[in-house]
């Protein structure tokens, strides 16, 4: 053995952090305590302290109200994850943007779950506090309920502990979603069945949830002064700069064949990945019918039409079937051939950079897979250990970089507008991930590069 080299697991402890402390604080709203569709919800994080961003975690109270319309009673059901119930996030820092209000947060967040998460996470810190499993009981939901994940600036960043005394004023607005995330429960039905009668269609069109008792949490961290030192030598010398994820979602509606080419621009100083996913078309109307997924061992069973994420394969799961894609960047293809179902399935944990045996993900059969929790993933980055702190992915700046999803072979469903309540038209969409840096210097003169 070199002499020169101790391996990590033959280590001893040899260095201290001196005066640390930490504490939990919360943080009341500035804007009102009650919330429904279309609502603002902000609030100003501590200034003057350290940050521990994995820690900041939303509170709050969500109740549905269903409706009766004759003889018919349906019930309003929260989807799965808190995350659904809202519309987008933006963050602010000293009034400068710094994660942009991307529209579709909830379908944003589930569709980086599904590779992203894992049953363990799933099956107990988001069962017991954010509503990852859907209950098929015959009652309003009223449930409070804690937010936790964060996609972009507040929790995917390469800085855990952000100093606010150095960038100023961080201020949150969550945007909050409409009942189209819902999903409606007829009286004495299973979710995922055909509602029952035309004053069903319309009770299950009213039902509404509103949030109240809401507050933010987080831990603050006190250091030794050295490392504020430290920080301000940084600063003055070459500035700090914090690494973090910025995810965009692209668009293309009223397809009616099984063929659809999305086509999109960015500029990003490192694009990292892609995935895409097709719905209905009324993904974004209230009172369209849930479905159940067929052997979705382990996870939710339930989903909610607005992220039920479909492969239209005209329902082959254990086979290839005729659905085919294919991913293009300026014209060169990814994969080198047209990608089946399988070859999509077998992708989902490779993009995800989980490729080990100890590693997991939400979908868990290819039926489940094919009809509800289908998501095309492209990786374009080259993952490392350190994740977000280096950026390593595709550089578009300066290039007229045009990307493109093609899907050939679907079998678009017939319209059942009292039936299925499918429109017979789909709506293709797609998650882009890149690192965006936000850069501090003196003064808390701040400076974003996408």
């Amino acid at each position: 053995m070199s002499s020169d080299f101790i391996p990590e697991d033959a280590m001893y402890a040899v260095a201290e952090m001196k005066q640390v402390s930490r504490n939990k604080f919360r943080i009341e709203l500035t804007s009102s305590a009650t919330a429904s569709a279309s609502s603002v919800i902000t609030c100003n994080l501590p200034e003057n302290s350290i940050i521990d961003l994995h820690s900041l975690k939303f509170v709050f109270d969500a109740v549905c109200t269903g409706a009766t319309v004759g003889a018919a009673t349906v019930y309003g059901k929260l989807p799965a994850h808190a995350s659904s119930l809202f519309q987008s996030l933006a963050v602010y820092i000293n009034g400068q943007q710094v994660q942009q209000s991307q529209p579709e947060f909830g379908a944003i967040a589930n569709a980086l779950r599904l590779t992203g998460s894992n049953i363990d996470n799933d099956n107990s810190i988001a069962r017991l506090c954010s509503h990852s499993y859907v209950r098929n009981d015959d009652a309003n939901d009223d449930e409070t309920l804690v937010l936790q994940e964060w996609p972009g600036f507040l929790n995917q960043g390469s800085t855990r502990y952000l100093n606010t005394a150095l960038v100023g004023n961080i201020q949150i607005r969550l945007v909050v979603n409409d009942a189209s995330c819902l999903i409606p429960k007829e009286d004495s039905q299973d979710i995922g069945t055909d509602f029952t009668s035309a004053d069903a269609r319309s009770a299950a069109a009213q039902v509404r949830f509103t949030l109240s008792n809401m507050y933010f949490t987080c831990d603050t961290v006190s250091l030794d002064p050295m490392y504020n030192e430290m920080l301000r030598e940084r600063l003055q010398s070459a500035g700090l700069q914090v690494n973090y994820k910025e995810h965009y979602i692209y668009e293309l509606g009223n397809i009616t064949s099984g063929q659809a080419n999305l086509r999109w621009g960015l500029s990003s100083q490192s694009v990292d990945s892609a995935v895409a996913f097709l719905r209905d078309s009324n993904h974004t109307a209230v009172g369209i019918r849930g479905a159940e997924l067929t052997d979705a061992g382990g996870v939710n069973a339930y989903v909610s039409n607005a992220l039920r994420f479909r492969a239209y394969n005209n329902g082959i799961s254990l086979k290839p079937g005729l659905r085919r894609s294919q991913y293009s960047v300026n014209s060169v293809k990814y994969p080198q051939f047209q990608a089946s179902l399988v070859d999509a399935a077998a992708n989902a944990g490779y993009c995800a950079n989980k490729v080990g045996e100890n590693d997991g993900h939400l979908i868990t059969s290819r039926q489940a897979f094919e009809d509800g929790k289908f998501v095309d993933g492209l990786l374009v980055s080259m993952p490392t250990k350190k994740g977000v702190a280096v950026k390593a992915g595709y550089d578009s700046r300066g290039l007229n970089t045009q990307m493109v999803y093609e899907v050939t072979g679907m079998t678009v469903p017939a319209a059942a507008p009292t039936a299925s309540q499918e429109t017979g038209v789909l709506s293709a969409s797609c998650v882009v991930s890149t690192t965006a840096t936000l850069n501090i210097g003196l003064g808390r003169d701040l400076m974003v590069v996408w």
